[in-house]
């Protein structure tokens, strides 16, 4: 009977079908909520959603760190319309957000009370935690460097907060500025200890394809509705996509090195081409430098921990340089979605005036951070605490309130504001995670050594993602990372577990039964068998000729690809002529190198402003009156975009004038270089 039972008992719910349950939830849910309208039906479905999601987690708990990924992946930590960190266009049109960015995942629950749905589910998991422990569904938390690494952020994250408020530092913006580390620690606590089977790795890399795919289909909708609005919006989806489209893109790779087959690697490589189109209309430089690091990280870890594949990557490497040779020279002074790669390594190369600004600003940035980083001392200044921008810098608060608070240079962000200690525990645990990772590659199980090479990977993509563009501030960024570390020492525990040898069964030795006489008569003999002829097996044949000319030539690529890369993140933005900070007008200035003379004032007759671009990228601002004015516009105009503006007195800064067709009440006006000035009716100095 028992074996019966067996045979007809339920099969498990497959972790593929799991994971696209999820998503197609997680999506439903964000529609509704945004479809609602008001706060009160969107509350309603979201609570709804909650509760259900809850009780679900409690009857599942091992889905828990696959709901804290897919939540971060899919929903926005801004709202578009209230403008996003980092963004470029102020007053632009919104970008369509299919109504993710509105689901309140990380927003306040207003009322005065500043605590988010996002904290209220990280508390109820760690509630189910307390109530669950000891029971086979959890484990219990490893003593390992990487759990010793996450308390030594979150102790540091404390003490910041304490030396913030003691150098009289704002207490809620401490600690909006003190949550990702806090979500950090509480997603790698829960993936850890919720975590009992490798199977969860399986649905975590489908929570990451299917997350990872729909918002690049949101991408691409977003992208083709505002194809036309002059300007374009400078982004269609979150700047955190950058890293997140990075890592669907290493994790295709990682199930094809490692010959992982299955209906996982079939949906990654079916949605990767969308992934890829979406990456490119998101237009964030920074995220081919990502890419960039994340593909040389895997490549060192593949060749150096799987030998096996080293002449597969020696092919791969071959093909992407003659690749490269052809799409770079095509597109190097390109300016369409197409051209994202070649922009962004042109601009470190030989920047245009748009990224000359860009690259002044960052130099202006981290020379007062690093006068910040030496009034802090060891300890640092704590969070809360204004940044002293007394060395001089554009102030550009209007388009990023927070950039008084959070800059984009997170390396300098953390030394300022956690002090040494901080730093060397957050870079400690960088360390910890990537070495874990590099030790899961070496796994006989090939899903384990997938998610190392992915795990490993996506921790520089992490490292860059936050030297570049406030990515240690960014709360889904947090959520995502503190899962995959989570899961990374919860597959080192489980593979190692598994790898222990089980003791062998002791043989017992058993006399043999007495033989009983054959009633029937003995048959005959059989012939024996002629002795077949010994197979002769020839060895595996060795790399031809262009394999051997592949390998080193893939051999003497690497370390140059890691060189330029290096340099092209450190010291690339440094090539330019600016200086960091403005320089004193020279006494044989010509008059178009002057300060902008003020011209007269008639507001009774506006002047007919109008801006063309006719090469390529070049940033505006215009302004009523004077550089004090309201903005009547700021963005970067792309090659071909046209605006006509309108006003008695206009104040207008360029990021490169010579790129533009600049006409006032019908008249050219030939400006060039970084220049400001002044329109008015009949006069533009």
């Amino acid at each position: 009977m028992s074996t019966a039972a067996a045979a007809i008992r339920r099969r498990p719910f497959p972790d593929w079908a799991m994971g696209a349950l999820l998503a197609s939830l997680s999506v439903l849910i964000g529609v509704l909520s945004g479809m609602g309208g008001s706060a009160g039906t969107a509350g309603a479905v979201f609570a709804l959603a909650a509760i259900a999601l809850i009780v679900v987690l409690w009857r599942n708990p091992a889905l828990s760190p696959i709901v804290v990924m897919l939540a971060a992946l899919t929903v926005e930590q801004f709202p578009f319309e209230s403008g996003q960190p980092g963004a470029t266009t102020f007053g632009a049109p919104p970008t369509p957000s299919d109504y993710t960015d509105r689901l309140p995942l990380f927003h306040g629950l207003g009322g005065g009370l500043h605590v988010s749905p996002a904290d209220l589910l990280l508390l109820a998991l760690l509630t189910m935690w307390m109530l669950k422990r000891g029971t086979a569904e959890t484990t219990s938390v490893p003593r390992s460097p990487m759990t010793y690494a996450v308390g030594a952020v979150a102790l540091a994250s404390i003490v910041g907060v304490a030396v913030g408020q003691a150098h009289g530092g704002q207490l809620r913006t401490a600690f909006t500025e003190v949550r990702p580390y806090v979500y950090l620690g509480i997603a790698y606590l829960v993936a850890t200890v919720f975590t009992t089977r490798l199977s969860v790795l399986r649905t975590a890399m489908w929570a990451l394809v299917l997350g990872s795919g729909f918002k690049a289909a949101q991408a691409f909708h977003s992208f083709w509705t505002v194809r036309h609005q002059i300007p374009r919006p400078d982004f269609v989806v979150g700047h955190e996509e950058a890293l997140f489209f990075s890592l669907f893109i290493v994790l295709t790779a990682c199930l094809w090195i490692f010959n992982v087959p299955g209906r996982l690697r079939t949906t990654a490589t079916l949605l990767l081409p969308l992934v890829l189109v979406a990456d490119l209309v998101n237009s964030r430089r920074a995220a081919w430098l990502i890419l960039g690091g994340e593909l040389i990280a895997l490549t060192v870890v593949t060749m150096i921990a799987v030998p096996a594949r080293r002449r597969f990557m020696a092919k791969v490497m071959a093909v992407t340089l003659m690749v490269a040779a052809v799409y770079f020279p095509a597109y190097w002074n390109h300016t369409g979605a197409l051209a994202g790669p070649a922009r962004a390594v042109k601009s470190a190369v030989a920047p245009n005036t748009r990224d000359e600004s860009s690259d002044l600003y960052r130099m202006q940035e981290n020379e007062n951070l690093k006068n910040n980083i030496r009034m802090g001392g060891p300890i640092g200044r704590g969070f809360g605490v204004p940044i002293d921008y007394s060395l001089g810098i554009t102030d550009i608060q209007e388009l990023d309130p927070l950039i008084l608070y959070v800059p984009h240079n997170g390396v300098f962000y953390i030394l300022m504001r956690m002090g040494l200690f901080g730093a060397v525990a957050f870079w400690s645990l960088l360390g910890a995670g990537i070495i874990t990772g590099c030790r899961l590659v070496r796994s006989r199980n090939r899903e384990v050594a997938v998610y190392g090479a992915l795990l490993a990977c996506g921790l520089v993509g992490y490292a860059l993602e936050g030297y570049n563009d406030q990515g240690f501030f960014m709360y889904r960024i947090a959520f995502v990372v503190g899962t995959l570390l989570g899961l990374g020492e919860a597959a080192r525990r489980l593979d190692a577990r598994g790898l222990i040898p089980e003791p062998a069964p002791v043989a017992v030795a058993v006399a043999p039964a007495p033989r009983r006489p054959d009633p029937q008569p003995s048959r005959p003999a059989r012939k024996p068998e002629p002795q077949r002829r010994p197979i002769h097996v020839r060895a595996a044949a060795g790399p031809t000729r262009f394999e051997r000319y592949a390998q080193g030539l893939a051999l003497l690529l690497l370390p140059i690809a890691i060189g330029f890369f290096v340099w092209l993140v450190f010291a690339g933005a440094k090539t330019d002529t600016s200086a960091p900070f403005p320089r004193p007008v020279p006494a044989h200035a010509t008059p178009r190198e002057l300060a902008p003379r003020p011209a007269r004032v008639q507001p009774a007759r506006p002047v007919d402003l109008v801006l063309q671009d006719v090469r390529t990228d070049s940033w505006v601002e215009i302004r009523n009156g004077s550089a004090n004015g309201s903005i009547v516009y700021s963005g970067v105009l792309h090659n071909g975009d046209r605006v006509q503006l309108h006003g008695a007195r206009l104040w207008a800064s360029f990021g490169g004038a010579g790129d533009l067709e600049i006409t006032a009440d019908g008249t050219r006006v030939p400006l060039t270089g970084t220049v400001q000035t002044v329109f008015t009716r009949g006069d533009s100095r």
